[in-house]
């Protein structure tokens, strides 16, 4: 997992994403991996809308997501992420979600929720074809470039 994630997002768990336990349901983490990084690529100047006016799309490949504790209702999560690879077709994002002491009623410590990775592929919207992202998309998503997966 790369340790030069940065936090770009912060949610409070809604109860329409919890289960009948009060805890956060397995694949309701997907929309706030979703969060993070349309947040980190906003963040460099890249609104996922502008790629998308281009005709291009980032659709996910591939996830891989390690549950580590859960997270409950109304639990404030902070979502960490980094850009962990880069290719002119392909991009890899590693994630960490933490609720940290002081966003969960009584919670004196902080509690990591999960680590995932996520792959995704260019594509042409159009045809759904993989296309090369064109240089100037490549070096905004380069500046969020974060080196150091194990």
């Amino acid at each position: 997992m790369n340790d030069a994630l940065r936090p770009v997002a912060r949610a409070r768990v809604l109860y329409a994403d919890t289960d009948r336990m009060g805890i956060v349901y397995h694949a309701s983490y997907l929309r706030y991996l979703e969060l993070a990084r349309v947040e980190l690529i906003r963040g460099a100047g890249l609104p996922y809308t502008e790629l998308e006016a281009r005709g291009l799309g980032l659709p996910l490949t591939e996830v891989h997501v390690r549950y580590v504790a859960p997270a409950e209702y109304d639990d404030i999560m902070t979502i960490h992420i980094g850009l962990a690879r880069l290719t002119r077709v392909r991009v890899e994002f590693d994630y960490r979600i933490v609720v940290a002491a002081g966003d969960r009623s009584g919670l004196g410590q902080d509690v990591e929720i999960l680590t995932a990775q996520t792959r995704h592929a260019c594509v042409r919207l159009e045809t759904g074809r993989p296309e090369r992202l064109p240089p100037e998309v490549y070096d905004v998503l380069h500046s969020c470039y974060t080196p150091s997966r194990d």
